[in-house]
């Protein structure tokens, strides 16, 4: 009850998702209502998947692609048919699983989405141990374009769509046989040696003649281009170069301690305990006042013997999550209980009984344990912070203003980068040549919007400025070509030596393939080979050493019913490796505690296949229809 996000990870982590992602959101009615079918990409069951929650969703999973690269990859491959597809799927997944539960009866009620939200540490006071705070609540819903309506609608829809997968995952059983079984497969040892055809073995073996090559590079020009290049001019605006300029009065630092002092402290907490007796929504008068009775007496009987009030807790409370601690609640700040709760709690002397007080959970008998007090800096101790804080502040305000101006000007004078490095102060920087891939030189070129509009005609051919190009949080860039050079194919003659040692690579690595495989096929069949082996080791598949999971899955699928036993892999680096299982260990005894994590890891599985399961069936019972113009990337 007073730990609800401890028991609940999946809210949690929805919410963080909705707070992350910048979606512009515009009230209940643009998720639950038609729009003209232009708008909508698809529809699930009548209900509309819109253009702007597509782009929306697009644009977050192209932004966890370019994070999981590096940020190294091409806008082109981001924004394939491949991908679209597997985001128009996700979100029709979603639209399913909503339906069915909704269908099914399952449900939200008002009452649980205002403790949900209300639970948020993000609309909580300080910094998320104070109370909730409905200015916090709206101010960060404005600063990601959201409105409370549209956010609860989205927040309301997910909780009722991740309940019908959570009970669905929660059906799962594992039979203790089974998971025995998995145990002694996952525990079985192999003992390993391995030898190894590398292609460095193999390169003295290759001479790649001049009409070889001329063949290959006559295969492969697109290899050996030089690929479209620019140098360009850019400059860049950010809220950190803002800060570095503000000055900040100390009369200012002395005021703003004073008038936000609390900030600078950590609120007073109070240790409790608790005793609940329990009613249940919808109680009649009458059972209200049977609880509240059974209250009053285990009031009478704490006060006589305040020294047992954790016992008395023990055997009478009615609040799972405390009872078993003696009613125990910890520390907490004011705000964090229910109201009337709080509220007792924070009017007591430590030692105090009281009650009963009534919540929407029942009626508590309150002992306060003890009283931590609010600590903190005093000014001197806290002017550094103080005048971070100041300056982070003014810094946002000026860097919104600036970004407007800023934005504005690179657009009205397209010709020169120079009146906004006049007007703001700032460096005109310069690149050497940039592909569209980017430069390992100026990486805040490297960003993929910024990269389309350097190569676009109006950069290349009329040599404007690029719109302000947000390339990372509070950093806006602008840039202008100065040189351009079209992709161009470099003759062989220039290129011969780079197409000789390709050539080579691609030979000798075919070469120790080859030679691996021929040498597999001869021991499988009891035939010497002279290898030179490495020391056995032993592996299993939860302790693989230098296994890669190539070799680890080629060793393990082996047939070991004659040893030595033999398996072969081609590694990324073109080596051929020759794995001989020489020994396997089978495991003795089943760990109890191992044998119950792994059965709640098949669990898990098969409520996974289970889910994904019934998520394709549900499909079928929903018409989904798909509009595939507006599905198509557009040009603008």
């Amino acid at each position: 009850m007073f730990d609800y996000f401890k028991n609940h990870k999946i809210i949690l982590s929805i919410i963080l998702f909705l707070l992350g992602v910048p979606f512009a959101f515009f009230g209940i009615d643009f998720y639950f209502k038609g729009r003209d079918s232009i708008d909508q990409v698809a529809s699930v069951g009548g209900t509309p998947i819109s253009a702007r929650e597509f782009s929306e969703a697009l644009q977050q999973r192209q932004e966890q692609l370019r994070r999981a690269m590096g940020g190294k990859v091409d806008q082109a491959m981001l924004d394939s048919p491949e991908v679209r597809q597997a985001v128009l799927s996700q979100l029709i997944d979603e639209r399913v699983a909503y339906n069915s539960a909704s269908k099914a009866g399952i449900a939200v009620t008002n009452a649980e989405l205002q403790e949900i939200i209300a639970s948020i540490p993000a609309f909580r006071e300080n910094n998320g141990a104070g109370a909730f705070s409905r200015q916090l609540y709206q101010a960060a819903l404005r600063q990601r374009n959201m409105s409370e309506a549209g956010f609860e609608a989205l927040l309301r829809r997910d909780l009722i769509a991740n309940r019908s997968r959570a009970a669905l995952a929660e059906t799962a059983f594992t039979p203790t046989a089974l998971a025995d079984r998995v145990y002694r497969i996952r525990s079985q040892q192999r003992e390993v040696s391995q030898a190894a055809f590398t292609p460095d073995q193999m390169r003295a073996k290759i001479n790649v003649t001049p009409a070889e090559a001329q063949a290959y590079y006559d295969q492969h020009k697109d290899q050996f281009k030089l690929p479209e290049q620019v140098k360009v001019e850019y400059v860049v605006l950010s809220l950190e170069g803002i800060q570095r300029r503000i000055e900040v009065a100390p009369e200012q630092l002395k005021q703003y301690f004073d008038e936000h002092r609390a900030q600078f402290q950590t609120p007073e907490e109070r240790q409790a305990r608790h005793i609940l007796v329990s009613v249940s929504q919808g109680a009649t008068p009458e059972q209200k006042a049977k609880a509240k009775e059974r209250a009053e007496k285990l009031l009478a009987e704490a006060k006589q013997a305040p020294k047992n009030f954790a016992e008395l807790a023990r055997k009478n409370s009615e609040d799972p999550g405390s009872a078993a601690e003696g009613g125990d609640l910890g520390f907490f700040p004011r705000g964090r209980m229910a109201k009337p709760f709080d509220d007792a709690v924070f009017s007591m002397k430590a030692g105090e009984i009281v009650g009963p007080i009534e919540t929407q959970f029942g009626y508590h008998i309150i002992q306060l344990e003890a009283i931590k007090p609010s600590t903190g800096p005093n000014f001197e101790q806290a002017k550094a912070q103080v005048e971070a804080d100041l300056r982070k502040g003014e810094a946002g305000r000026r860097f919104a203003e600036a970004a407007e101006a800023f934005s504005n000007l690179v657009y009205e004078q397209p010709d020169s980068l120079q009146p906004v490095v006049e007007q703001f102060k700032l460096e005109l920087q310069k690149s050497d040549w940039v592909t569209r891939e980017g430069s390992n030189d100026a990486p805040l070129l490297n960003n993929p919007k910024l990269l389309t509009a350097l190569f676009s005609d109006e950069s290349i051919k009329d040599h404007r400025n690029t719109a302000a190009i947000e390339v990372a949080p509070n950093l806006l860039v602008s840039a202008r070509v100065t040189e351009h050079r079209s992709a161009k194919e470099r003759p062989f003659a220039e290129v011969q030596a780079d197409v000789t040692r390709q050539l080579t690579e691609e030979k000798a690595r075919k070469l120790a393939q080859e030679a691996g495989e021929a040498a597999l096929a001869n021991l499988k069949q009891g035939k010497a080979e002279g290898l030179s082996w490495s020391g056995a080791q032993m592996v299993s598949r939860e302790q693989r050493a230098n296994l890669g999971p190539d070799a680890a899955q080629a060793v393990f699928s082996a047939d070991t019913s004659k040893l030595p036993a033999y398996a072969g892999v081609v590694n990324p680096d073109g080596t051929y490796t020759i794995y001989r299982i020489s020994r396997v260990i089978e495991a003795q005894a089943v760990d109890p505690t191992q044998r119950k994590t792994l059965a709640s890891q098949i669990d898990q599985a098969i409520g996974a296949e289970t889910a994904a399961a019934s998520l394709a069936s549900q499909k079928q019972k929903f018409e989904v229809r798909v509009n595939p113009k507006a599905l198509e990337k557009t040009t603008s």
